[in-house]
């Protein structure tokens, strides 16, 4: 990627827009490194962005402790034992863990008590969904975007691609505490999260809507340059030939240190979600001493 400038420095009191990119459970180093900003006493600028595990990491840094959030996430994947139920395709069933573990898991971060705080508290989350392109409807959406993941992830390892918006998907955001309730923020996030066939597609405010992730894994809404210039986007993906913290197109990046050390989709006792929740830690100490 030409225009990429490393950077040593992170000015955090600077940064008025958050994004959360996606990536299943490597968005748990996202989680540790905001809980180790949150345990030095920084804040949460006022706005956030994300699609798909990472829009509910953030919301669950606006709810909960994200140490809560990670222990309710290993309870319930303690308790299962398997990532595809087989037997269900006798049924022609397509039995994924996932459709049932993350609905439970957002109950637990979103519920009537924390609503009442997320509400009222001083930071507001905006949540990217793909809406499927009109000539190619839900289905044809869904294959094309996955074709379009697979030809950036292991061709073009390009961060934000181009080719599902010239196919015609369309990111959107949501704001979160715009819901009415907690049931429509829990809506408003299993959606951005929906990665058919692992988990179906919903329906939102009248329209299909799927993990935003099949847009941009990193989603940017629109921006003047003033507003890119205090910009910080927490990638998942490891990308080796990129330094740490780098500015790009005039925006702040920081990717992990390494590879986050977790499968993304795997959601058994053995994931080892506190790894990935650990390096985010670590990497936050590293900086700690650029943000003195």
């Amino acid at each position: 990627m030409s225009g990429v400038i490393a950077s040593t420095h992170l000015s955090w009191d600077r940064i008025e827009t958050l994004v959360f990119a996606g990536g299943g459970n490597r968005c748990w180093w996202q989680g540790g490194l905001i809980e180790e900003f949150k345990a030095r006493g920084l804040s949460l600028p006022k706005l956030l962005v994300g699609t798909s595990a990472g829009a509910a990491v953030a919301a669950a840094s606006l709810t909960h402790t994200l140490e809560a959030a990670l222990a309710e996430c290993q309870r319930l994947y303690a308790q299962n034992s398997r990532v595809f139920d087989w037997r269900r395709l006798t049924r022609l069933e397509l039995a994924f863990a996932h459709q049932h573990i993350y609905p439970k898991w957002l109950q637990s971060i979103i519920d009537a008590g924390s609503w009442e705080r997320l509400k009222h508290c001083a930071s507001d989350l905006q949540v990217a969904v793909t809406h499927p392109a009109p000539w190619l409807g839900l289905h044809g959406s869904v294959w094309a975007g996955t074709v379009a993941y697979l030809l950036d992830k292991k061709l073009l390892h390009a961060i934000h691609p181009r080719l599902p918006h010239s196919l015609g998907l369309k990111l959107a955001f949501y704001s979160l505490k715009g819901c009415a309730q907690e049931v429509q923020a829990r809506d408003l996030l299993s959606a951005a999260g929906a990665a058919p066939p692992v988990m179906k597609a919903r329906r939102l405010f009248g329209r299909w809507a799927f993990d935003g992730g099949y847009v941009d894994n990193a989603p940017l809404p629109p921006q003047t340059e003033a507003q890119k210039a205090s910009t910080l986007v927490l990638l998942t993906r490891f990308y080796p030939k990129l330094p740490t913290l780098f500015q790009w197109q005039g925006r702040t990046y920081w990717q992990p240190s390494r590879k986050v050390p977790v499968s993304t989709w795997d959601c058994r006792p053995q994931t080892t979600v506190a790894q990935a929740f650990e390096l985010g830690q670590r990497d936050a100490q590293r900086m700690a001493a650029a943000l003195r």
